[in-house]
């Protein structure tokens, strides 16, 4: 495992549960990707993404990001917003997807046995409303 949260972070977590919509990739009548957002006033959240390692690089990923944003865009928000952290390999993936990074700091918020340091990075994608 690349990354966790400290028992702190759980802790704030289950105080401020979220409200978000979950989208998931069906082959097969078996769930193989799924994602969830929340829209804040001026975007929507991209809280989580996950892909079933035998059906990763096979497009599901943006696919259903491209679902999201064109949801953002059906909602009057001009930007799609994710989060990452950076030592998981993700960020050039979300780049191929069409996101930007707008922000990157010291993850303090999670730990991970094989990096030293983490980092936080925000990325955001621009869509037409």
């Amino acid at each position: 495992m690349i990354y966790r949260p400290t028992l702190e972070t759980l802790s704030h977590q289950t105080k401020h549960p979220w409200e978000e919509t979950r989208l998931v990739a069906v082959i097969n009548e078996q769930i193989v990707a799924t994602v969830q957002f929340d829209l804040h006033e001026e975007h929507l959240h991209v809280i989580g993404l996950a892909v079933r390692p035998e059906f990763q690089r096979k497009g599901i990923a943006g696919h259903l990001l491209n679902r999201i944003c064109d949801h953002s865009a059906s909602t009057g928000r001009h930007k799609v917003v994710i989060e990452t952290i950076k030592e998981t390999g993700n960020v050039p993936l979300f780049e191929k997807l069409g996101f930007q990074i707008v922000n990157e700091v010291i993850a303090n918020w999670c730990i991970s046995e094989i990096h030293d340091q983490l980092h936080f990075v925000t990325m955001e994608r621009t869509v037409v409303v």
